[in-house]
């Protein structure tokens, strides 16, 4: 067994603090000493004051050997914030009920496995007396179940970018975080399903992140065999526990009476297993402990000097672990024993603009939280049906424009109602939006605005900016310098385009960026859609240092005349081609990256006949851009009836100029100051044969 004495403690520290991780791993599930180590060897300071919070722990202990310090149970109050997409990460109330369940019982040996330890260890488990209870008062005093739901697209390849956007104070709550992925360690193969961060760091920052499909042992978690110990091994780390094998060969976790030993991976050894290398023969590793990389339905046992680590944090002066079991945090949190009430819910649905073609169903969820409601009240604008009173409801869109919808629901404690402005954009089945050749240099329209969408889950994100600029005086732009955080996504999505009639589609654009780092992650991705935005498939990748057109630069960049790459978009000749409803996508992923630039945009191809009509009608829109008014014309060759439409930037027809047989001639029509400024699309059609023009009223 290992032995600490305080006279030899700073030189084991010094040699522990840099792991020389066990050379036969192949894979790493947890990423709590992982992120610790990265973080120290940007900031050194962080591990003398590591090695200064070890001595205060191991006086502790030893202070206090062989016996517990606290005569009753320390309660610590909990918050789950649930960041999803709408999918199955957006974990059900009883998985969390589930997981809170286990992790009681785990921590005070009152789980029902606690006879699979083997016979020679079973005298080192222990009761931690710790227990875990979810909040009923939110931070401002209110009504709550412990849990919080929030969308975002930061649940995939999450790390602590997740954390400010739903953070409860971490002197009063222990924060877990329920994610869709959590991003991995470079190089390193295998998946990570969870990390905390040990005490002293940042308050921001501190609690525990769990992947969804190994969040308690029902549900989305019920066929991994993790039992729940994820969230037991994680809030092991949040209390200072290390890894049993001490993140090295025959490594030290700092702990007196756990064996020196190795990794055990996934499956469960059978007893005794010998690392001859690290001496712990007769009895082996003590593979049933949570601080082990076994598999849940394996671990069984914290042990007692494991306990007194943890009585050690949760006193630590220094830390804000002490401030959460005492008597007033209980009664602020709710978590003092008072009978849970009914809380109002809040009303809930994904609400990320949904871009369809006309003639769509879409599904509408309710993901409503806090309260369980018993009524629900929809409103679906521009929708069929347009009210409905289930919680889950299927719409149809028939009519291009864009909607918003509304939620509202009640329960015995209160009503709560969402909206979401301008959450459906349909457009026409059959595009009038963007005409070719097409060209965007982001001069005269607005973005977003003019049917352009940008998606954004937390800091900067794409902008119109003066800055700089490939041709003109304006780009897009993401200001990475400073403002937006690591592992952020943003999204900017074009104009729909109707490409039924062109063939031999290309899609070109200009590109500045600059990275920070020579290990820079950064991408830029572009996709397209058949479906109006609907479906997106993947068209172009461009990555890490290739995607720089300025090199390494840790001053906040500008790009110059010369610092402007040109990109093509693979477009395989069916994937846009022949297709009405067409839109593109951009999707920057924010590593270390510098700024980013776009501008440029060209969309071309082979025009069919609907475009070349207007060159045999001499069809003609001017001035264009025009103040206010502007004049269409066009000659006809023989008698033909003919219609003349006005469609604004949604493919909504806000006027007819005129719908009639008329005789071969030339024609002239006013477009007159009764449309609002912005951009529009004039529609001429002869018999079965349209052609579009854009308009731009200012």
């Amino acid at each position: 067994m290992k032995k600490i004495y305080l006279a030899i403690l700073i030189a084991v520290l010094v040699i522990s603090a840099i792991p020389q991780f066990v050379n036969a791993q192949q894979t790493d599930w947890c990423l709590s000493e992982i992120l610790f180590q990265q973080n120290a060897a940007k900031d050194p300071s962080l591990l003398l004051k590591r090695e200064q919070d070890e001595i205060m722990t191991q006086k502790y202990i030893s202070d206090h050997a062989n016996q517990k310090t606290a005569s009753v149970v320390r309660i610590i109050p909990v918050v789950f914030h649930v960041i999803h997409e709408g999918g199955a990460e957006n974990i059900s109330m009883a998985q969390i009920l589930d997981q809170m369940d286990i992790l009681n019982k785990d921590y005070r040996r009152l789980n029902a496995d606690t006879v699979n330890t083997p016979a020679v260890f079973q005298s080192l488990g222990a009761d931690c007396q710790i227990e875990f209870r979810l909040a009923q008062l939110d931070p401002n005093g209110n009504c709550t179940d412990g849990i919080t739901r929030r969308f975002s697209h930061l649940t995939n390849d999450a790390r602590d970018n997740i954390k400010a956007f739903d953070y409860w104070p971490s002197n009063k709550y222990l924060n877990m975080w329920v994610v869709k992925s959590i991003l991995n360690t470079s190089g390193v193969n295998g998946i990570i399903i969870g990390y905390a961060q040990f005490p002293g760091g940042t308050a921001t920052t501190d609690g525990v992140v769990l992947k969804y499909d190994w969040t308690g042992s029902i549900g989305a978690a019920a066929a991994n065999g993790g039992m729940g110990r994820t969230a037991t091994h994680e809030v092991g780390h949040w209390l200072n526990l290390r890894h049993i094998w001490g993140d090295a060969t025959c490594g030290n976790d700092l702990v007196f009476d756990t064996p020196v030993q190795n990794v055990n991976f996934s499956t469960c050894p059978t007893w005794p297993k010998i690392d001859a290398a690290c001496g712990n023969a007769p009895n082996g590793a003590l593979f049933p402990d949570y601080m082990d990389y076994t598999n849940g339905s394996c671990q069984n046992i914290f042990s007692i000097g494991q306990s007194q680590r943890m009585d050690a944090a949760l006193v630590n002066p220094l830390w804000t672990r002490k401030d959460l079991h005492t008597a007033a945090n209980l009664i602020a949190t709710g978590t003092d024993g008072t009978p849970p009430v009914t809380c109002t819910p809040v009303a809930d649905f994904v609400t990320e603009t949904k871009l369809i073609c006309a003639g769509t169903t879409l599904s509408f969820e309710d993901g409503s939280w806090n309260g369980d409601p018993t009524t629900w009240t929809w409103t679906f604008q521009g929708g069929s049906p347009p009210n409905a009173t289930t919680q889950n409801v299927a719409v149809l869109y028939s009519t291009p424009g864009t909607y918003d919808v509304t939620l509202t629901v009640t329960n015995s404690a209160g009503t709560n109602t969402k909206t979401a402005v301008g959450m459906v954009v349909v457009s026409p089945a059959s595009g009038v939006i963007g005409t070719l050749p097409f060209q965007e240099g982001f001069e005269s329209i607005t973005v977003p605005g003019n049917d352009w969408f940008v998606y954004n889950d937390v800091g900067n994100t794409w902008e119109q900016t003066s800055v700089a600029a490939h041709t003109g005086f304006t780009s897009m732009r993401i200001n990475n310098y400073s403002g937006n955080p690591t592992n952020s996504r943003d999204n900017l999505i074009t104009t729909s385009f109707d490409l039924t009639n062109v063939s031999g589609t290309s899609l070109t654009f200009w590109r500045a960026f600059a990275y920070r780092s020579n290990s820079s992650e950064d991408y830029l991705k572009v996709y397209a859609s058949t479906t109006c935005g609907q479906i997106w498939t993947l068209r172009y990748t461009k990555t890490g240092i290739a995607l720089g057109t300025a090199g390494l630069l840790s001053s906040n960049f500008v790009p110059s005349a010369l610092q402007w790459d040109k990109d093509t978009v693979n477009l395989a000749s069916t994937a846009v081609s022949g297709h009405p409803g067409v839109r593109f996508k951009f999707e920057y992923f924010q590593d270390t990256g510098n700024n980013i630039y776009l501008d440029d945009i060209n969309l071309n191809g082979v025009v069919g006949m609907n475009e070349l009509l207007a060159e045999q009608l001499n069809f003609e829109v001017y001035p264009n851009p025009a103040h206010t008014k502007a004049n269409v014309s066009f000659a006809l060759i023989e008698k033909s009836f003919i219609r003349l439409q006005i469609y604004d930037v949604t493919g909504r027809q806000v006027s007819t100029l005129d719908e009639q047989n008329l005789d071969a001639g030339e024609y002239q029509y006013d477009v007159d100051g009764n449309l609002d400024n912005g951009i529009y699309y004039i529609r001429l059609s002869i018999g079965d044969h349209s052609t579009v023009k854009k308009l731009v009223l200012y």
